[in-house]
């Protein structure tokens, strides 16, 4: 594994030595020149940090082009695009750089042909609705008539990835249908860009939420998570480190009491946050039975979870234990989520 994380970030440097000679070539090919072998040059360069990387040229949202390297929903590859895009040069005028698909409502004006038929994208309707911290949606387009399940579902995610980008989609939107006959409540899609606008804007500054579980013949469970818990929100944390803390002053309940309860903090707030340096993220915790488990993750590139196992050794109110290992797609807090 560290071979292999060492020769994606080689190529990942390569590229970036690449860029600047061919990008003049780009830039004349987008103006109308010819493309040549730019694109399989373009393909070499991106597969060579990994094989299922996708990449595109477009529209730049604030400069005039953007290269688009993606993993595709992928959640094992983001964190390999999200190193391609921190080693990128500071965007300019002329070029911005990107690790998902970006918003192009312009695309929902036109007329695409798929699955053999023509679809005026300007008919596409949606119905939506709220779910805690997602928005559920339904697609509708009366072309959907005509098309198989699988184009309507292509359509439907194009589609939102228009109107939202790729990581909007991931990050925001909850369970997707998509219908042939208009639903209750069908809307323009610039009004699901509003909901969705509208509930970014509510988690501009991080919120976290708590939550407690009784269960039978079992230990008070106290919780409290990140929202929303989606690993697309730290594409570069692919690694778990669930950090497990007893503690000695404890509530006829389990939980931790006042004396243990200041210190748990003062450790996650002190040691534990010193240890991280950037490359990692507490994102929840769960408290039960005398004893406190911290959910991080972290770069699994960096040796941000060797150096939170070296600072939980330290705790003092008992012998803690660190469990680590790879998932990209956080899977380890999917019961909090």
């Amino acid at each position: 594994m560290i071979f292999s994380r060492g020769r994606k970030q080689d190529a990942i440097v390569e590229f970036w030595a690449w860029w600047p000679s061919v990008r003049p070539a780009v830039t004349a090919a987008i103006a109308g020149g010819g493309w040549g072998s730019i694109p399989d040059d373009v393909s070499r360069r991106v597969h060579a940090i990994h094989k299922d990387l996708t990449w595109e040229f477009s529209a730049g949202r604030s400069a005039r082009h953007a290269l688009v390297v993606s993993a595709g929903g992928d959640a094992e590859l983001r964190a390999t695009a999200a190193r391609w895009a921190a080693l990128a040069p500071a965007a300019d005028p002329e070029f911005e750089y990107h690790t998902s698909r970006q918003p192009d409502h312009s695309t929902l004006t036109a007329t695409i042909e798929i699955g053999g038929q023509k679809l005026d994208l300007a008919e596409l309707r949606f119905a939506f609705e709220r779910d805690g911290d997602a928005v559920d949606v339904v697609c509708h387009h009366p072309g959907f008539r005509r098309l198989p399940e699988t184009i309507r579902g292509q359509v439907t995610f194009l589609a939102l990835d228009w109107l939202l980008g790729e990581e909007g989609v991931e990050t925001w939107i909850g369970a997707v249908e998509f219908a042939a006959d208009e639903p209750d409540g069908a809307r323009d899609p610039l009004d699901l860009v509003a909901a969705v606008d509208a509930l970014r804007e509510e988690h501009r500054e991080p919120k976290w939420v708590i939550m407690r579980a009784t269960p039978p013949d079992a230990p008070v469970i106290l919780a409290a998570a990140a929202r929303p818990l989606r690993s697309v929100r730290w594409p570069r944390f692919d690694t778990y480190v669930g950090v497990t803390l007893p503690y000695e002053d404890l509530t006829d309940a389990g939980l931790p009491d006042e004396a243990s309860l200041a210190a748990l903090r003062d450790f996650e707030d002190g040691p534990l946050a010193t240890a991280l340096r950037g490359d990692g993220e507490l994102v929840a915790h769960e408290s039960s039975g005398g004893k406190r488990t911290l959910h991080y993750y972290v770069d699994g590139a960096t040796t941000a979870g060797a150096d939170l196992a070296a600072a939980a050794a330290a705790w003092s109110e008992g012998r803690s234990k660190v469990e680590r290992r790879h998932d990209p797609s956080f899977e380890a807090v999917a019961h909090l989520a």
